[in-house]
């Protein structure tokens, strides 16, 4: 969310940046320092606690698990809700409301109890909002990740016709700026545009800082034919979950980084072969590998300054990240709702 800040261009200054997981905290003060930072549940910030940081604006992406698909959808009754719907409260009491709101989720949220009460919530306490399910994709970005975003404002009108159904793209997209990728800015190229291949967001190491995510020998023999498997010269991956690099399936792409391969064919002989050590020196051959964490981030248009710390390890690092969001998708939307809607006159 600062980085996604930091990307409009808007001047600001963090007055509680709070997350409980003490390592997504350690990557945020590694970034950031400590500054406002705090390490504490939600549920202990009073009404009175929030009147003194008089903030402009809420940004928040409350836990997931209660709402996604993959889960058990407890919704409210959830335990993870609570710090969510603590918040909801918060704001209904304050006397001197934030200007805007955002929220992030997963795609589901929008048919939760939760939503429900977010929208009473936002009516009673007089704000305009919109309601969106928007990926990367849809900005020229070669990731998949459907998300539900919401924003709202107290002011009186946003610089778009609001709409009661969520929206599946951004108000104007035509006259939106599409992404474009650092190594287009440094190239001077404006092809990506429109949209930008895979191989602009990959790190360019030695092939010898890649051997240790290539994918093991037992997981590329039981799982080749389920895998997301990608090129650098595509233009979609899928999303990168938490659970990356951990397990094999639906927890994001494998990049097949050889060119000029004809992987179908490669693919062909292994299903033909009834020999495992035919068919793994087959597979081996395609040097099949995991994105690196750099590599994602820069597919989540993290900033190129962005790092982990040194004691964060790899599992931890992909874990984090799919626990994150797109940081241009997100700059995107909070610029449609800080902008004066004079300026569009």
């Amino acid at each position: 969310m600062r980085y996604a800040l930091e990307a409009t261009g808007i001047s600001f200054q963090v007055v509680a940046a709070i997350d409980i997981n003490p390592v997504s905290n350690e990557i945020y003060q590694h970034n950031f320092g400590s500054d406002n930072h705090f390490q504490k549940n939600l549920l202990s910030f009073t009404v009175a606690d929030f009147e003194k940081m008089n903030a402009d604006i809420i940004t928040m992406s409350p836990p997931c698990q209660p709402f996604t698909r993959v889960g058990l959808r407890k919704d409210i009754n959830d335990t993870r809700s609570s710090s969510f719907l603590h918040i909801l409260k918060v704001i209904s009491l304050l006397q001197k409301k934030p200007m805007y709101i955002f929220v992030e989720n997963v795609q589901g949220f929008e048919n939760s109890i939760a939503q429900s009460l977010l929208l009473d919530t936002l009516r009673t306490c007089r704000y305009q909002h919109q309601e969106f399910l928007l990926s990367p994709q849809d900005f020229g970005i070669p990731n998949s990740r459907l998300r539900y975003y919401l924003i709202a404002s107290l002011k009186t009108n946003f610089p778009f016709f609001e709409s009661l159904q969520i929206l599946h793209e951004m108000p104007n997209m035509k006259d939106h700026m599409k992404f474009l990728c650092s190594n287009c800015v440094n190239n001077k190229k404006s092809s990506c545009r429109t949209k930008c291949p895979i191989k602009h967001f990959l790190e360019q190491n030695s092939s010898h800082h890649f051997e240790s995510y290539l994918v093991p020998d037992a997981v590329l023999l039981k799982y080749w034919a389920i895998m997301d498997i990608v090129n650098e010269n595509g233009y979609k991956s899928c999303c990168f979950t938490k659970a990356y690099y951990r397990y094999a399936q639906g927890t994001g792409s494998i990049l097949l980084p050889i060119e000029d391969i004809e992987e179908k064919a490669v693919f062909d002989l292994v299903c033909q072969s009834e020999d495992k050590k035919e068919q793994l020196h087959l597979l081996k051959q395609l040097r099949l590998r995991y994105f690196t964490p750099k590599e994602i981030a820069n597919l989540m248009c993290f900033p190129n300054k962005f790092d982990f710390p040194p004691n964060v390890n790899r599992k931890q690092q992909y874990k984090s990240l799919g626990n994150s969001l797109n940081i241009f998708v997100v700059a995107s939307l909070l610029n449609l709702l800080i902008q004066d809607p004079s300026e569009n006159k």
